[in-house]
């Protein structure tokens, strides 16, 4: 038998204690209980790039070495919304995204893992909106009455990527734990 992991390539990010913070003023802001919501735990919080599921080690190993050899330059990055999946009237997830500018790096760096990956034949989401998720719903969904599927923050948070990794999610009763696989460094 062949094993399976749960398999995702993740931009990884430093300012994590500060969009925790962000996660909790949220919270207070939206007036929300905290029974009803779910928390991304502080050392789970990146932007994913692909989400592959649940995929054999053998196509894994293929992926490694496929990203492994993926050159991109480091850059800056700018908080700038929080927005709700699938919307702010029936939210179940809640993220903080990034401000216009830096969409366009973040984009051009996905699209250059997302190159790598077409000899696969993996169901992989080609549009993806650059987001951390700070907490999910419990049972139902949200009105979170906001004026559109996504409000702009009031602060100001810059960061950087300068790694992206193949991570594997170990699901526990506490939650889900992420391991690096392979990490690759941006110049």
């Amino acid at each position: 038998m062949v094993a399976v992991s749960r398999v995702f390539i993740a931009a990884d990010i430093y300012k994590k204690n500060e969009i925790q913070k962000i996660q909790h003023d949220l919270i207070s802001y939206l007036n929300l209980e905290r029974k009803n919501v779910k928390l991304v735990r502080l050392e789970n919080f990146h932007f994913t790039l692909v989400f592959f599921g649940e995929i054999n080690n053998l196509i894994l190993e293929k992926i490694v070495t496929k990203i492994s050899g993926i050159e991109f330059q480091s850059f800056e990055i700018k908080y700038g919304m929080i927005g709700a999946f699938p919307n702010s009237k029936s939210a179940k997830v809640i993220w903080i995204g990034l401000d216009e500018e830096t969409r366009s790096p973040f984009n051009q760096m996905s699209y250059k893992v997302l190159s790598q990956l077409t000899d696969f034949e993996l169901k992989i989401e080609k549009e993806i909106i650059p987001h951390i998720t700070l907490f999910r719903t419990k049972r139902v969904a949200l009105n979170l009455n906001l004026h559109s599927n996504s409000i702009m923050s009031n602060f100001t948070l810059i960061d950087k990527i300068d790694t992206i990794s193949v991570k594997k999610s170990v699901t526990t009763p506490q939650g889900s734990i992420y391991e690096n696989i392979i990490t690759v460094k941006g110049k």
